[in-house]
């Protein structure tokens, strides 16, 4: 390394940072992107707010829908954050203030993890080269990472997942070759926090890892060390999540299914010499990248070696090759785990390898190793001009449709306050329905952390696949679920159309909904009354002449007991068109319904604590030997 280099190499991280937190500069002044996922994320961390408050980081929530198990069926690292920095400063900096305070963390750190990943292999310069190709050139797609993935459509939370699975490999080397307990827990907390992020990290983080515990096993000439090791930051890492990732699994059978198959080995295998390797990634990467890796595997050494492994290791997971051979290539399970996920990290080190290309020529040319320097440029010019000939980028740079993400102009957003200001002393206690024609939009959940009050969301709903999300316009279902108002920025579906107006501007308006009972007793003569209603408590008066049937307008989970006199009243899930809620059957007098605990929870949350005290253990100061003189008289 040069003195440029290692001088470069102290400001170099500081600069990784700003780079990645100028990916989206206007977060430095509390405004966020109003596209996509990040209305929802904000409505999220509105209610994970209201957890924190009572006490809670997992639950049953009436804020949304017909009531959810909050943060159950995603990921609650980011929905916790954003609430917990805004309670630390009492809300000083506002819901999109600090929204976009923890935006800007994950941005920088997303940029560090990968620089200290590249570092080792390319240098601080030539990694911070391949970090601006990332973050400024690369645009990105659909379950795909990048720019487009993580920012336009907002899905980040993954992103920070990817981010932290970095930055755990990165340290694990050490870790390998002659760490003890206390470097163990570093990789092993940063692996936890990404299972926090996104499941996906559990996916992730172990067919990355073993080729680079190989790697150094083999170079130690084996010896059960660096499995030791890799196993230990593992076991911490599942320890620490364990508290949501277990009920998060058992809870598998009442998730939606939210699929995407493979794509094609022979698809992967003409992108890398035409047309696109991943998509919004610059098609000539690829051939400089197969280029880079007979680079890296003769002259990078372990890290290099495993860089080769981990790039097309990850890209060929995210085709149908490997399942084939098992026979999984359209199995159920493998497009749930969305294995096309795995280019969000492939795409990142198929830069680091095309970079190493271009450094490699650069220094057989300064050390003016004519000879190698020629077979470099030869391999790399006739590596581009194949993928060139054979058709080279798509029109546009990326093969996917260009699309619209950002919701309201700054007039638009202004209008929606200043109708919020004026109909919400009008819109009664009840809950708030938003509408758009188009069931994918969500830009009107820009409206949850200004009103901060209970809502559903016509159409569908992201960041979550609870299994009991629906969606209905007819006002008397809405009404049963609590809805005194609907929000609406286009024209009224034809059920909503007659509802009366109680104020209107610009494309905005809000009608008024007519509030009906949350609880409807179905059988002749009886009647049934709340006598309170809390997210996990609701309590019930039944009077009539018999056992009673009553419909409650509320979302279904098994985990949802009701005694009477405290003998249990049995609960079953009852379909109203789209909706599954919840039918008791009990005799007159008053029924309890509380919520308990998910199964696995309390284990879970067990092994959690017990994995936080052994940390503990392991970084507690130990005493120093005393030195004993002895003197003879």
């Amino acid at each position: 390394m040069g003195r440029n280099e290692a001088g470069a190499g102290r400001w170099a991280p500081l600069v990784a940072v700003l780079l990645g937190t100028l990916l989206w500069p206007s977060a430095w002044v509390g405004v966020p992107p109003h596209s996509a996922d990040h209305n929802v994320h904000l409505a999220n961390a509105v209610e994970s707010g209201l957890l924190l408050r009572s006490g809670r980081l997992v639950g049953w929530s009436d804020f949304q829908f017909a009531g959810h198990p909050a943060n159950a069926f995603y990921p609650p690292l980011v929905n916790l954050t954003v609430p917990a920095l805004h309670l630390l400063t009492g809300g000083l900096l506002g819901w999109e203030g600090t929204y976009s305070v923890v935006l800007l963390v994950f941005l920088g750190g997303f940029a560090l993890a990968l620089f200290v990943l590249l570092r080792p292999v390319l240098g601080p310069l030539w990694a911070l080269g391949a970090l601006g190709l990332c973050l400024f050139v690369d645009r990105g797609g659909t379950y795909a990472g990048g720019r487009h993935w993580y920012l336009d459509m907002g899905v980040w939370p993954f992103g920070a997942s990817v981010a932290l699975v970095l930055a755990a490999l990165a340290r694990l080397p050490e870790l390998l070759v002659g760490g003890g307990r206390r470097e163990a827990l570093v990789p092993g907390a940063l692996l936890g926090l990404g299972l926090l992020a996104h499941p996906f990290a559990l996916v992730l983080f172990f067919p990355l890892a073993a080729p680079l515990v190989l790697l150094v096993w083999k170079e130690a000439g084996g010896g059960l060390r660096a499995p030791r090791r890799w196993l230990a930051v593992s076991a911490i890492g599942l320890g620490l999540a364990a508290w949501w990732l277990v009920p998060f699994l058992l809870r598998g059978g009442q998730a939606e299914h939210v699929g995407s198959p493979p794509q094609s080995l022979t698809r992967l295998w003409s992108g890398i010499w035409g047309g696109e390797l991943v998509p919004g990634l610059p098609g000539w990467v690829g051939p400089l990248a197969v280029v880079g890796s007979g680079v890296a595997w003769l002259k990078g050494g372990v890290r290099g070696r495993w860089l080769v492994l981990a790039t097309w290791g990850a890209l060929l997971l995210t085709t149908d090759g490997p399942y084939r051979l098992l026979g999984l290539e359209k199995n159920r399970t493998i497009e749930g785990l969305q294995v096309v996920r795995f280019r969000a990290v492939g795409r990142l080190l198929l830069v680091g390898l095309s970079v190493l290309t271009v450094r490699e020529l650069f220094a057989t040319l300064r050390a003016r190793h004519w000879w190698r320097a020629g077979t470099l440029g030869l391999l790399a010019c006739a590596g581009v001009g194949t993928w060139r000939l054979r058709g080279g980028d798509p029109p546009g740079g990326t093969s996917e449709p260009p699309k619209h993400f950002q919701c309201y102009t700054a007039e638009e957003e202004a209008g929606l306050e200043q109708l919020l200001r004026e109909a919400l002393p009008r819109m009664g206690r009840g809950r708030l329905a938003l509408y758009n024609p188009s069931p994918h939009q969500h830009c009107l959940m820009l409206a949850v952390p200004r009103v901060e009050r209970p809502f559903f969301k016509v159409g569908y709903t992201p960041a979550t696949v609870f299994g009991g999300k629906f969606s209905t316009t007819d006002p008397v279902m809405l009404g049963h679920l609590g809805v005194t108002a609907v929000l609406m920025d286009a024209p009224a579906d034809a059920s909503l159309a007659g509802l009366p107006v109680l104020a209107r501007r610009g494309r905005f308006e809000v009608r008024e909904v007519h509030p009906l009972p949350r609880v409807v007793a179905e059988t002749p003569g009886a009647q049934a009354e709340v006598l309170s209603w809390e997210d996990e408590a609701v309590r019930l008066r039944i009077t009539g002449p018999e056992p009673t049937e009553v419909l409650l307008w509320m979302g279904w989970a098994p985990e949802w007991r009701a005694t009477r006199e405290g003998r249990e009243v049995p609960l079953e899930p009852a379909l109203v068109e789209s909706a599954r809620l919840m039918k008791l059957r009990a005799a007159p007098g008053e029924v309890e319904l509380r919520f308990g605990p998910s199964r696995g929870a309390r284990p879970a949350a067990l092994l959690s604590v017990l994995t936080l005290l052994g940390m503990a253990w392991a970084v507690r100061p130990r005493p120093r030997p005393s030195s004993v003189s002895g003197s003879s008289s």
